[in-house]
């Protein structure tokens, strides 16, 4: 079904003269069934022999019988019903995004492939909940961390979408494309071993405490029966970029299936403009704990289309970033609404494009970060949220007590909004104010700006019109333009844009330092940012941002890993690497009305949503705990 946003909706309830009269019917018709009785029984008491017609509903065809009923001649007639309609599938509603067709296709080593299908797809070997550490097999039997290697052995019964088993040679292909992607996984992995079809041993470069959350980020998603031809030619002691490697992903970047083959719970089967259908794999390993026989999902244009959904029931768990007053609307319309508020190992931020000028300068950037009011944008944007107002070291505000001590902490330059502090670091560096107000460089040159940010994060909207406000008013003509999603990612990746609204701190599925400096200083937000290999440490010496990264991931020394990350937290923040203005919770609204069996707002099992909320709906289905609500 396809649900239409009106631009207000309506939700029509009897009035209470409505009530009165529909009481009114019902003790009408109940008097006129009451004399129809009673003239019945007259009828019936007269001496002279009646026919009297008696219709029974069965379910054979219809059959005339005439038989005699105390010396009364009765004609009854049989009269079949239709067959019982089958039952509906049991469908679990969501909301998400993908490449609309015909560019949609199913692999995850091509531009705009699966989508918003992947958790309900894809599997890993085990799943990672931050909050405790814990995992939770899936397609793994059991595993061994041992020192050097993780020892992983594979369950027996498991199948991919299209019947074939998976072993431990599907796990060996997956491992091998990633490596042509340049995978986290790979800043630590060696080899991998198959010794038989139900074992696969990891080999690490070096000990890694970061083992579990590492190999859980990686979905199992290239059967070798598909893909093998381009594992197989794959040589990880050169790199991913060179040959033979390049052309290998070349070709690979051609396949494109027209649905994702996995092993989990569901199985693409229609994909359109409007929504994903995907059907449960009835020869999933755990078919039987999962109670859904559909997932319908809707798309995710806008977060104001979610919260329409919402209020009208037509997805169950989503998690919009909402405003309170919006929050308070969607819990009215639907008092079964409940809503965690797990955080989402994340904060909000401004990128500035270190490729090009006036933002290659650090000190114009840290002068800028002044003129910016960060409580404000948080407040306008995500009332939920938490503020990140003093600092820019790329550790998340809940867990600063934990990793940077007071004495890093005040060593730091704390980034308060005093736009009087901000012009007068520019007038050092060069710039002035013209006759009109308005700001130029040294060259003379007026400075005005473009800032993006994705059209389908309507949080993000709002905080680029308010950045772009707070930076006009401050004298540099700016203008907030969404780009499509779709569109936004690789544009950003490309460098192309002077500010744009971008995730900062990410430490999604780890809730480890490690994932967050990992992302910043080489993965996709330093790709974006154009954060260079290396930088100026506190001592003045230049530190490789890689190495420094990596050492993170792999020491098992809790006193070395905390000095490594005060060193990368004064490089991101003395260097202004990104600006965050707020640490995300994820609001997830789930709606009992339709679904039953949800965990606890404060359980554990929430965090799985961190990164990627359809991985926790997975798990709480394949455990048997989500199921359709009793009418």
């Amino acid at each position: 079904m396809v649900f239409h946003i009106p631009i207000e909706l309506r939700v029509h309830h009897q009035t209470p003269k409505e009530e009165i009269m529909f009481g009114k019917k019902k003790q009408l018709w109940s008097v006129l069934g009451l004399l129809v009785i009673v003239a019945l029984l007259v009828s019936c008491a007269t001496p002279t022999p009646q026919v009297i017609k008696e219709t029974v509903v069965v379910t054979q065809p219809p059959v005339e019988i005439t038989k005699i009923v105390a010396g009364t001649p009765v004609v009854e007639v049989v009269t079949a019903t239709p067959a019982p309609k089958p039952a509906q599938p049991a469908i679990y509603r969501a909301a998400g995004g993908w490449t609309k067709p015909p560019a949609y296709h199913g692999s995850r080593f091509a531009p705009g492939g699966v989508g918003a299908a992947w958790w309900y797809v894809f599997e890993p070997l085990f799943y990672y909940v931050p909050a405790t550490g814990d995992t939770i097999m899936a397609v793994a039997e059991s595993i061994d961390a041992g020192t050097d290697t993780f020892t992983v052995k594979l369950r027996k019964d498991v199948k991919w979408h299209d019947g074939k088993p998976f072993t431990s040679k599907d796990v060996w292909a997956t491992l091998q494309l990633r490596y042509l992607q340049k995978a986290s996984i790979w800043n630590f992995l060696d080899k991998i071993e198959t010794p038989d079809d139900y074992t696969v041993v990891f080999h690490w470069k070096e000990p890694t405490a970061l083992a579990k959350p590492i190999i859980a980020g990686e979905v199992l998603c290239a059967p070798y029966h598909i893909y093998g031809k381009w594992a197989d030619q794959v040589d990880t002691t050169v790199a991913s970029d060179e040959e033979p490697n390049k052309s290998v992903m070349e070709d690979l970047s051609n396949y494109k299936p027209e649905f994702p083959i996995g092993t989990g719970p569901f199985k693409v089967t229609t994909v359109t403009a409007s929504e994903m259908i995907l059907d449960k794999f009835a020869d999933h390993y755990h078919a039987d704990n999962v109670h859904f026989d559909q997932v319908v999902i809707l798309p995710w244009s806008s977060n104001e289309v979610i919260w329409a959904y919402l209020m009208a029931g037509e997805v169950y768990r989503a998690h919009p970033a909402t405003p309170k007053d919006t929050t308070e609307a969607i819990m009215a319309r639907q008092p079964k609404m409940k809503l965690a508020l797990p955080s989402d190992l994340a904060q909000f931020g401004i990128g500035f494009n270190m490729r090009i000028k006036p933002f290659s300068d650090e000190n114009f950037r840290k002068a800028i970060a002044h003129a910016i009011d960060r409580k404000k944008l948080r407040e306008i944007t995500y009332y939920y949220a938490g503020d990140v107002d003093k600092y820019a070291h790329n550790v998340l505000t809940s867990m600063e007590e934990r990793w940077l001590s007071k004495d890093l902490l005040d060593s730091l330059t704390v980034y308060d909004y005093d736009p009087a502090k901000a012009e007068s670091m520019l007038k050092e560096l060069g710039y002035a104010k013209g006759a009109d107000g308005n700001w130029v460089d040294p060259d003379g040159n007026p400075l005005s700006w473009e800032v993006n940010c994705p059209a389908g994060y309507s949080d993000w909207v709002l905080a680029c019109d308010e950045l772009a406000s707070q930076l006009t008013e401050f004298g540099i003509p700016s203008e907030c333009r969404p780009i499509e999603n779709a569109v936004f990612w690789p544009q950003m990746t490309s460098g192309d844009f002077q500010v744009a609204m971008l995730w900062s701190a990410v430490w999604w599925g780890y809730a480890h330092p490690w994932r967050g400096f990992n992302r910043l200083f080489l993965g996709d937000t330093g790709k974006r940012i154009g954060c260079p290999p290396t930088l100026p440490g506190p001592d003045g010496e230049e530190v490789d941002l890689e190495e420094l990264a990596t050492k993170m991931g792999t020491t098992t020394d809790e006193a070395e890993l905390k000095k490594l990350v005060e060193t990368a937290a004064w490089i991101a923040n003395e260097h202004m690497l990104q600006l965050p203005y707020c640490e995300k919770k994820l609001m997830e609204f789930h709606n009992y009305a339709f679904v039953e069996g949800w965990p606890d707002v404060d359980d554990p099992l929430w965090s799985l949503a961190g990164g990627g909320a359809e991985r926790a709906d997975v798990v709480m289905m394949v455990q048997g705990l989500l199921k359709p609500a009793t009418k």
